[in-house]
C-alpha cells in the first residue's frame, strides 16, 4: 500500500516536510506511481520525474530550477519522485521512450516533452508553452 500524497513546496526536500514558502495558486504534488494512476494524470497538466536522493549537484539544481520556473510561471505541476518506487522510473523512461533516461524528465500528461537540456532551450528561445505542449 502506498503512502499518501503530500501537498508541498516546489523545493526539492524530501516529502513529506514543512516549509514556510508560500506557493500562491500552483500546486505541486510528490505522488507514488498508483496514486498518479488514481489522479488520472493526464488530467494534471505537467509531470516532473526526479529523485530526491542524488548525490549530483548538476541534478539536484536542474529539477531545482524545473520546479521554480513552472511555480514561477504559475503552471501548476505533478512531481514525481522515482527514488520512491522502481514502477516510477520505469515510466519515466517508458514515457521518454529511452531505457536509461535519468531525472529530471518532463511530460504533459502521457505526452513526453522532454529532459532538462530541452527544457532550459525553450525557455531561451521563448517556446515555453510551445515545448510543454500547453
Amino acid at each position: 500500500m502506498s503512502k499518501p500524497a503530500h501537498l508541498v513546496c516546489c523545493c526539492i526536500k524530501p516529502a513529506p516536510h514543512t516549509c514556510t514558502e508560500d506557493t500562491g495558486t500552483v500546486v505541486s504534488l510528490f505522488l507514488s506511481l498508483d496514486q498518479v494512476a488514481l489522479v488520472k494524470i493526464a488530467e494534471m497538466s505537467i509531470t516532473v520525474f526526479f529523485t530526491s536522493v542524488s548525490s549530483s549537484r548538476e541534478i539536484k539544481k536542474t529539477q531545482q530550477k524545473i520546479f521554480d520556473v513552472l511555480s514561477s510561471k504559475k503552471i501548476n505541476h505533478v512531481g514525481v519522485d522515482i527514488a520512491q518506487d522502481i514502477e516510477s522510473k520505469e515510466s519515466m523512461r517508458e514515457l521518454a521512450q529511452n531505457p536509461t533516461a535519468l531525472p529530471p524528465q518532463i511530460c504533459n500528461g502521457n505526452q513526453y516533452c522532454g529532459d532538462y537540456d530541452a527544457f532550459d532551450n525553450a525557455i531561451e528561445e521563448g517556446t515555453l508553452e510551445s515545448f510543454l505542449k500547453l
